[in-house]
């Protein structure tokens, strides 16, 4: 199975779990309230992330950390970025004290990335106790990437549903502009949303969603 199927299944998995909980699905998805309710991964918008870091997940204390000043659709996108990596590298493969800390570059609405800018770690926020000191962990550049495409993956699935970006387009037409406004969504994940999905013809070679718009 690619990288990125195992991601949609789950993404789409986890949709259907937050609309039997909340009802019909209608965009933008609620991914703060999907964090918390489903997940009980509390959000905090920091100031005290490092510039070079969009955001971080500390699994063992169900944390989100989300850089303050990313304009709100980047944001959304960087949550449930975090949101990924814990339904599938936490929930799914089971490793429980783990954070990852993610760089700008490595959120990208693509199966490619630019360059590994992901840091895995082990230990604990400060003024958290775990039960015992987890091993050092040892994971491969291969496998570090492997994770950021598929939480890539599940975060474009996530806040851009292949069938509701569809129905979306046969309704209001190809405007990217629109349709991001639509599903909350930066024109720049839209656009890539909508070539990944072959209803737009491919407009160049692969750019960071947190690039100027």
């Amino acid at each position: 199975m690619r990288w990125t199927e195992f991601a949609v299944r789950e993404a789409r998995q986890t949709l259907k779990d937050w609309e039997a909980r909340v009802g019909t699905l209608q965009p933008p998805l609620a991914v703060e309230d999907l964090a918390d309710l489903l997940y009980l991964l509390a959000l905090d918008v920091t100031d005290d992330l490092p510039s070079t870091l969009a955001g971080r997940l500390f699994a063992e204390q169900r944390i989100i950390e989300v850089r303050r000043n990313d304009p709100p659709r980047r944001q959304r996108f960087t949550i449930a970025h975090e949101i990924g990596h814990y339904r599938l590298h936490v929930v799914a493969e089971q490793v429980q004290l783990v954070s990852y800390a993610c760089s700008e570059k490595m959120i990208v609405d693509s199966e490619g990335m630019e360059q590994s800018n992901v840091t895995l770690h082990e230990k604990p926020l400060p003024g958290f106790i775990v039960p015992s000191e987890p091993a050092g962990l040892q994971v491969s550049e291969q496998e570090l990437r492997r994770r950021e495409i598929e939480a890539n993956a599940f975060a474009a699935e996530l806040l851009m549903p292949a069938e509701l970006v569809e129905q979306a387009v046969d309704r209001y037409g190809k405007d990217v502009a629109g349709l991001a406004d639509h599903f909350e969504v930066s024109r720049q994940a839209m656009q890539y949303r909508l070539e990944k999905l072959l209803l737009l013809p491919r407009a160049g070679p692969q750019r960071s969603l947190f690039e100027a718009l």
